[in-house]
């Protein structure tokens, strides 16, 4: 895996295009998968991103600490 700085991840993500998202759940620390999400929009001063899924149309929001990987590529700090 190729690493990548979080705010270039987060540069990467605003492009509108689709990308392979993983990121932890905060209340249980599972791991999620987001398979072609695409960027919505954010909320910088709470620190969160929303994305639209695909398959499902939903949006999802989470927070930008607990992302860890885009695209195959690891995420440090």
């Amino acid at each position: 895996m190729k690493p990548i700085q979080l705010q270039d991840a987060l540069r990467l993500l605003e492009d509108h295009e689709p990308h392979n998202l993983r990121l932890w759940k905060l209340s249980t620390g599972d791991i999620l998968t987001y398979q072609g999400a695409r960027y919505v929009g954010t909320h910088r001063r709470g620190g969160t991103h929303r994305v639209r899924l695909p398959k499902s149309g939903l949006i999802r929001e989470f927070r930008d600490v607990t992302l860890f990987e885009i695209d195959d590529m690891e995420i440090y700090w």
